[in-house]
Parts: structure tokens; sequence; C-alpha cells
């Protein structure tokens, strides 16, 4: 099997084919609708996938599915594996997802660093680049990251994204409290220096997109993340919700503390769930977002953690009562740093979340989010979705484990 070589020309093509549909005419729409089907079908097959499996699970001919193959081909998006194994008849060639082709660039911005990644169209890391910064993380560092990673790969690299935490939308950042950043064109920026399109997506929205990867049609989940803040994202089957404003899910500056034992947030203001469930309010001020699970497991276990750890709880529940009863998810994921926290937390915010059931809802199940997936995922995605929609799973296999019931 030959190893794929890309160009600009042939990079320039695929973007050209797989653009948004506005502006192309409807056969055209409809060609790159079917190539999309295809490429999701290829991706995501749990047994070898061929042409006559695309051809039978879209109800195309034949000819048409062989089309469709041979241009994903041409694109350097899939490869032949071989031959499958016989059904009976001539034995049929299997297909998968192309790793050597294209690259997706992933920074991670944290308030300490930044964290710079490649990971191949199955969503593999294959390089990574890790920045330490003092003082406060500026622009400049970011495109130094991002240009560093990507040297010597340009030709194979497809789009990228920057994580940050705060409110971003259309490539902004909006406003960031944790870096200090406001109404910044970060995409337009890193995508200037990068030559590659570029998009910006939050901590928690990065998060929503990870814990979606295998989620239904139509299933509706909210995520929260817990961490140096909190905010929290809501997504139907894998579409992330943005709200009229892109600020859908901005839930830490709620005030959910009314009694005495509330204290000033960040903000200024008193009782908002940030100052009462952040993990920097139930660990103290030790705890950071670059703190590894082990660390942060150990700040978890003194007794003073413990108690506020159980005011935090109590705080979240009361939120999450209120926002599940307005949206109806089918679950709750506590995502962030939460799970070092430990099944007595979870515990505790499922009891308190249960208590006092609101009339008229439906149960829904709390879980912690699923570290192991990996967190370029996200993000990895929301930098594909305007190419591919949500057809590329990334996750290496294609598939993921099932959920576990903790």
């Amino acid at each position: 099997m030959a190893v794929s070589t890309v160009g600009p020309q042939r990079k320039s093509q695929l973007l050209q084919r797989f653009s948004s549909v506005a502006g192309l005419d409807a056969q055209t729409s409809v060609r790159r609708e079917n190539l999309i089907r295809a490429l999701g079908l290829i991706a995501r097959g749990p047994d070898p996938v061929t042409r006559a499996t695309i051809a039978r699970q879209t109800g195309l001919t034949s000819a048409t599915a062989s089309s469709l193959v041979a241009e994903l081909i041409d694109l350097g998006l899939v490869a032949e594996t071989g031959l499958a194994a016989s059904t009976g008849g001539k034995r049929a060639t299997g297909l998968e997802i192309e790793r050597r082709s294209y690259l997706i660039l992933v920074a991670v911005v944290r308030t300490r660093g930044i964290d710079a990644v490649l990971v191949d169209l199955t969503g593999r890391t294959v390089a990574s680049h890790r920045v330490e910064v003092s003082g406060g993380v500026d622009i400049a560092a970011v495109v130094d990251a991002a240009r560093e990673i990507s040297r010597g790969h340009e030709a194979r690299l497809l789009a990228a994204c920057v994580q940050v935490p705060g409110v971003a939308g259309g490539g902004i950042v909006v406003e960031s409290v944790q870096l200090g950043w406001r109404d910044v064109p970060l995409a337009s920026i890193v995508e200037e220096a990068l030559g590659a399109p570029t998009s910006v997506v939050n901590d928690v929205d990065a998060e929503a997109l990870t814990e979606a990867v295998d989620a239904e049609n139509g299933t509706v989940r909210l995520v929260v993340h817990l961490g140096e803040g909190v905010g929290a994202a809501v997504t139907t089957g894998s579409t992330l919700m943005a709200g009229a404003t892109g600020r859908a899910g901005e839930i830490g500056h709620v005030r959910v503390v009314f009694e005495g034992g509330r204290t000033t947030c960040r903000c200024g203001l008193s009782g908002c769930l940030e100052s009462a469930t952040s993990m920097s309010a139930m660990l103290g001020d030790a705890y950071t977002d670059e703190l590894d699970a082990h660390d942060t497991s150990l700040l978890a276990s003194t007794p003073e953690s413990r108690e506020r750890m159980g005011f935090g709880a109590r705080a979240l529940s009361r939120a999450l009562r209120i926002v599940s009863a307005l949206i109806d998810p089918q679950e709750i994921v506590i995502a962030g740093a939460a799970q070092a926290l430990g099944p007595h937390f979870l515990g505790t915010v499922r009891d308190e979340f249960e208590m006092y059931p609101a009339k008229g809802t439906s149960p829904v199940r709390i879980r912690y989010g699923r570290p192991e997936l990996g967190k370029y995922l996200g993000p990895a995605r929301y930098a594909l979705a305007p190419i591919f929609g949500d057809a590329l799973p990334l996750t290496a296999e294609g598939k993921v484990a099932p959920v576990s019931p903790g």
C-alpha cells in the first residue's frame, strides 16, 4: 500500500469539495452529502467496510458507491486495507480512514501553559508540544506554540482549533477571566499564521463534544465542567446548543446560594455557583487546573475539603435540578477534574438531586465524564465540523467503550 502524499493542491481540492453547502448548486450539494455519508460509514463501521457495505446502507447504486470511494481515496481521506472476509462470492476490498494524509492541530490554552498536539483523522496523537508560561499567557505564545508543533507538517495541516477557558464564539474569545482576554479575534490570528482553517472553542463545549462522540440523534446531554471555574454545555446528538449570543451554559456566576454560608466570588458577587462548586472553592487555593488526578485526589482527602465538597455538592445539585427541569436531558455528565473527587462527591450530588424531585420531571442519570476518551478529541472534532460535520468520530478505532455505571 503506497504512502499517501499531500500537497497544497490536493488540500485545496478537499476543502473546496467539502465546503459549506451554501452557495453550491443542488447536484454538488447532494454529492457532498453522499461523500460525508460514505466517509462516516467507513470511519464508524465496527467491521471492515466495503463498497458494497456503503451501497447497501445508503441505498445508492454500486456504481455510485464505487465512485464516492474513488473520490475519497483520491482526496487522501480513505485507504484500501486489502481483501475482506468472503461472504460466499468474490472477496471485496476493505476500506479505512487514511491516517497518513492529513493532520489536525489542537492547542489547549491554560493559565499556566499551552499544550499543542497534532492528531490524525482517526484521532491518534502523532506529535505533542508543551509550553510552560509564567506571568500569564499572551496571544504571541499561542501562535508560537502552534507554529512550533506544525513545523514540517504544513502541507498536511487540514484544520486547527484553539481551546480556551471562558466565553468564545465565531472565532473570537469574547471574555476569558482566567486569561485576562476580551474580544480577541484568536481564530483569524492563528489562521493567518498557519494557513489552515482555525476555530476557537471553550473548555466546556470541547468536553461536551467529547462526551457526545457516541450520542444517538436526539440524545440531550448536559455536561458540567468543574475546574478553577464552572461552566456547562448542552448537546443534542453531536450538536452543541450555542444560544442566541454563543453563551449557552454560562452558569458559573448564577446565584444559587442564598443562606449565610455564601462566600464572595472572584466576579465580585456572592453566592455564585462557582464560589461554592468550583474545584478551587472546594479544595482550596492549592488547586489549579494544571494538577493531575492523583494530586487533586490528595487535596480532596482532607477533612476541610470534605466539608466544602459537601456544601459544593448541594449547591451543584440545586443548579442541576433547575437546569434539567428546563432542558429535560437524558443524562448529566460532571466533567473537568471532578472525577478526582471520588464516588462520595458524586453520590452526594445524586442524593441531593433526587431528594426533592420536581413534579412532572423525569429521572436523570448523573455520572462523571470519561477522561479516557482524551482531552483533544472534542476540540479536534470542533475543528473538523465545518468540513465533515460529525462524520469522523476521531476515537482512533472509530468506536468507544460503553459508559460505566459509576
